[in-house]
């Protein structure tokens, strides 16, 4: 499918193929996602696989995947103890200079996803693309089956510095990424998703329908504890950004442009006359943040 084309779908009200891609540990919004994916209706579920990570309280990329994994299988079983959907670890490292992409359950597992599917795949990847740049370098003809929505990078204005969590966790997995010609949609961080903030206040307001929702309240609690309890906290829940393209698309605006170059100096170059991606420039927070408040409270009580 064409850039064009797979627009249009995304517009369509059908429900469609998604694999969720997370580093489901690394903080608290992927929890929303997971908790989204699992129960709205527009999209049909297929996987979850566990991206790596690494900060200051988490000391490995293999670390990190486990912890995420864990975290996938508990959120998940939160909103549904009987769900069925299959949870994969992912890389337990990143993409080498060389090139080398990474075995893990998860890569194989979007190829075997998307060499079977006879409608397009849409993967979220909340995380570093380690997972699905691997799956992609491993089986190239999966490009023609997928499109990857990555919740990455800055806008290309901010020409000067590119570079945020999810690139920086495996830079190399995202050069590639970008340069393999792959359908994209590029959910910058900078000017787009930062605007998805919620107060405390009405965050804690989901407590008592369900207990996703009560552990979701608890995990943002937390964080709230961590940092003093300041009067008018609020928290972005930045992957929630990724929903937003899938689920609610008249909520976002966004360019077709040339594939940005990163280059060395980790900044972008522009070529134009490279491959097209979409890179989204705007989101409506209000509606966006209103449908996932009443998707997670309408999770029944496992």
């Amino acid at each position: 499918m064409t850039l064009y084309e797979i627009l249009e779908d995304i517009k369509t009200p059908r429900k469609k193929k998604v694999v969720l891609d997370t580093d489901a540990f690394n903080e608290i919004d992927d929890q929303y996602v997971i908790a989204y994916c699992a129960k709205t209706e527009t999209m049909e579920l297929l996987a979850v696989h566990a991206a790596p990570f690494m900060h200051a309280n988490c000391s490995s990329m293999e670390l990190g995947m486990n912890q995420s994994y864990d975290e996938i299988v508990k959120v998940l079983s939160l909103v549904d103890e009987n769900h069925n959907t299959p949870i994969m670890k992912g890389s337990t490292t990143t993409i080498d200079a060389t090139g080398t992409y990474v075995e893990s359950e998860a890569a194989d597992n979007l190829i075997r996803i998307a060499r079977e599917s006879d409608e397009i795949i849409y993967v979220l990847t909340i995380g570093t693309s380690t997972n699905v740049t691997s799956a992609i370098m491993k089986a190239p003809d999966i490009k023609e089956k997928i499109c990857v929505v990555w919740l990455a990078c800055a806008q290309t204005h901010v020409w000067n510095d590119p570079v945020e969590f999810n690139l920086h966790q495996d830079y190399n997995a995202g050069r590639i990424l970008l340069n393999s010609g792959t359908p994209l949609v590029i959910v910058p961080a900078s000017w787009v998703t930062s605007k998805l903030r919620s107060d405390i206040n009405n965050t804690l307001r989901l407590r008592g329908h369900n207990a996703v929702a009560d552990y979701l309240c608890d995990i943002t609690e937390n964080a709230y504890n961590m940092v003093g309890r300041p009067e008018g906290w609020a928290r972005t829940i930045w992957d929630i950004g990724a929903i937003a393209v899938m689920d609610m698309p008249d909520s976002v605006q966004y360019d077709i442009i040339p594939a940005p170059v990163l280059t060395d100096s980790r900044v972008y170059a522009f070529d134009s006359t490279r491959h097209n991606i979409i890179m989204i420039n705007n989101i409506d927070r209000d509606p966006v943040m209103e449908k996932v408040w009443s998707i997670i409270t309408d999770c029944p009580n496992p």
